[in-house]
């Protein structure tokens, strides 16, 4: 009996250290969430741009975080930059100008602000769209089958999906909302678009007589796994993006938090 009461104290010891880990994780999440709505904006497609705010924020925990998140979610991938690294590069940031990459994302300080946007190295290869797919780890790819207005896979003249690029990003009329036009084309150029017989036909999603492929962009860190604890960060950097709302926890009202753990 001692022995069953021992193991179910620990037990019990080991579920209300993990609630407070997830309460302080929570917290944390929205105080990053809050500096993302204070600071962040999204002057173009694929460019976002930080206000200098962000690196004078008081709460230097919450702002590393957030910019650990926002250049996942501009790199396109799962995992957030390591935590050393992420708060080198934000104390570079507190002092001036910068241009850096981490985990896929450019970093670029100008006099107007901080800008993130995808690196051009590593983009996907030209490829068919063969059915729905998160493409880059930033946007996904959802083409309607049943519309039979567009050819997919490999037959001849399918629609392939691949990075606009520079050339022709070169031609494309930019409305940057005071970014720097270079900023705005080289975000551009590594946004997905559609292309056939060697043409880019514009921006998939854009593209008139492919209007049955659809384009939303995805919150990389979180595309494929999103912890209940990350939902409110989540969803600042969906509506930072244009990215659709980010679900409800099917768990909220069953498995409790401890909302009073100081972070």
């Amino acid at each position: 009996m001692l022995g069953e009461d021992r193991s179910g104290q620990r037990f019990a010891e080991a579920i209300g250290l993990a609630r407070r880990a997830a309460g302080e994780r929570e917290q944390l999440g929205r105080r990053a969430a809050a500096l993302i709505g204070e600071f962040a904006s999204r002057p173009a497609r694929g460019l976002i741009r930080l206000d200098p705010g962000l690196a004078e924020a008081d709460d230097t925990r919450a702002s590393v975080y957030a910019l650990r998140v926002l250049l996942a979610a501009t790199g396109g991938t799962a995992l957030l930059p390591d935590q050393a690294r992420g708060e080198a590069l934000f104390e570079q940031m507190r002092a001036g100008r910068l241009c850096a990459t981490l985990s896929r994302a450019v970093v670029d300080i100008r006099r107007n602000g901080i800008f993130l946007r995808r690196e051009s190295r590593d983009l996907p290869r030209s490829a068919p769209i063969a059915g729905t797919l998160l493409w880059d780890g930033r946007r996904r790819i959802t083409p309607d089958i049943e519309a039979g207005a567009i050819t997919l896979g490999d037959s001849p003249g399918a629609w392939l999906i691949a990075p606009l690029g520079a050339a022709a990003a070169a031609r494309t009329p930019i409305a940057g909302d005071g970014a720097p036009p270079s900023l705005v084309r080289a975000a551009l150029a590594a946004e997905p678009a559609l292309w056939r017989g060697g043409e880019c036909l514009g921006f998939a999603g854009d593209v008139a007589a492919a209007a049955a492929i659809a384009v939303s962009p995805a919150v990389a860190p979180f595309a494929r796994f999103l912890p209940c604890f990350d939902l409110v960060l989540a969803q600042a950097v969906a509506e930072l993006i244009g990215a659709p709302p980010v679900p409800a926890c099917p768990l909220a009202a069953t498995v409790p938090v401890d909302h009073g753990a100081k972070a």
